[in-house]
């Protein structure tokens, strides 16, 4: 019933956003004004459906608190489900404000669960992680080589309902900013900070942006060390990728009717590596579709004792495994960008 309801609003969305890319402005200045993109890159996205799913893999917990103790299972399948929105609420030649809506869930089944299994894989199977976000971006042109950006996003992410959420409880806020340098059409240089929780607890990470068309067919794009990608234009229609991805997430829950209820409010953090294979196609016009596979090694897998703290209450070791997932996104109408061309 969630996902249906999920899926209702997302076409919504669809609608709103191509909707919102036809109005643009038709009197773009012939200038050319600094941008992170170069020539060859997918064009840009207005609304993305996606699943994934990590099927098979091993876990293994450690505790140095005797209440919680050890414990060992087999996850069957991790399914992930998400939404993403974009809409332009400025969208001229030098500056552009983008508004952005995501959300996102996640959930573990596992094998052979009874009464007696470890409290944690108990609280979690089927137990929908979610993370519901809203952002503002701004990039702005200074002149044909220079340009920053920056983003301020909130996030309310946990095991909440739509009975008990707390805003308070849940809300993690994330800032972006960079600057960056065009260098030809076909080559973007970028430095920047983000301070938030992508990769587990509040940190500020440093990224470099390093995008660059070599020829017709190849290119490379890159925000390190967040992701890197080489990427082969087949044509117009189809585009090969191959590289990795660091993903984080950090999830407030809490845990009743568990051994963990006693800690009250505690919180679970991952960070994985994923190295991939993607393809996307053209369907029709501005709808396109991915797939994408690979495989995924965790990096830290862990629960703490409240939020933003550094005690451990578990450490989670999990098994390597394979994934694979596909999107369906909007691009803007072909229309639309011949008139912009012209």
């Amino acid at each position: 019933m969630e996902i249906r309801k999920l899926l209702l609003g997302a076409l919504c969305l669809v609608f709103f956003t191509v909707h919102a890319q036809a109005q643009a402005p038709e009197t773009e200045t012939l200038e050319e004004y600094a941008t992170p993109g170069v020539i060859g890159m997918g064009k840009s996205r207005g609304v993305i459906i996606g699943y994934e799913r990590l099927p098979d893999f091993g876990i293994d917990s450690e505790s140095e608190d005797p209440r919680l103790g050890d414990g060992s299972g087999q996850v069957r399948r991790h399914n992930k489900f998400f939404v993403k929105a974009y809409a332009p609420l400025v969208n001229k030649p030098q500056s552009k404000l983008i508004l952005g809506f995501d959300y996102q869930l996640e959930e573990f089944n596992f094998e052979n669960l009874n009464e007696n299994s470890y409290d944690l894989y108990r609280y979690l199977e089927d137990k929908n992680l979610k993370s519901i976000g809203l952002q503002l971006a701004y990039l702005h042109s200074l002149n044909e080589r220079n340009f920053y950006l920056i983003r301020i996003k909130g996030e309310l992410n946990g095991d909440y309902t739509r009975d008990n959420i707390n805003i308070p409880d849940y809300l993690k806020a994330t800032i972006d900013v960079a600057y960056g340098w065009k260098k030809t059409p076909t080559y973007a240089l970028g430095v920047g900070l983000q301070l938030g929780y992508t990769y587990g607890r509040q940190s500020i990470y440093p990224g470099v942006l390093f995008n660059k068309t070599f020829n017709d067919k190849y290119g490379v794009e890159s925000i390190f060390p967040a992701n890197a990608r080489l990427r082969y234009n087949a044509n117009e229609k189809t585009l090969f990728y191959a590289g990795y991805r660091l993903e984080g997430a950090s999830y407030d829950i809490f845990a009743d009717e568990t051994s963990l209820s006693q800690f009250g409010e505690v919180e679970f953090r991952r960070t994985d590596i994923k190295g991939l294979l993607r393809m996307e196609r053209e369907i029709y016009d501005f709808v396109w579709f991915a797939v994408e596979g690979g495989f995924r090694q965790y990096y830290r897998n862990r629960l703490f004792d409240e939020v933003g703290s550094r005690d451990e209450l578990i450490t989670n070791d999990l098994k390597g495994a394979a994934y694979v997932g596909v999107e369906l996104y909007l691009v803007p109408p072909r229309k639309w960008a011949q008139r912009q061309a012209q």
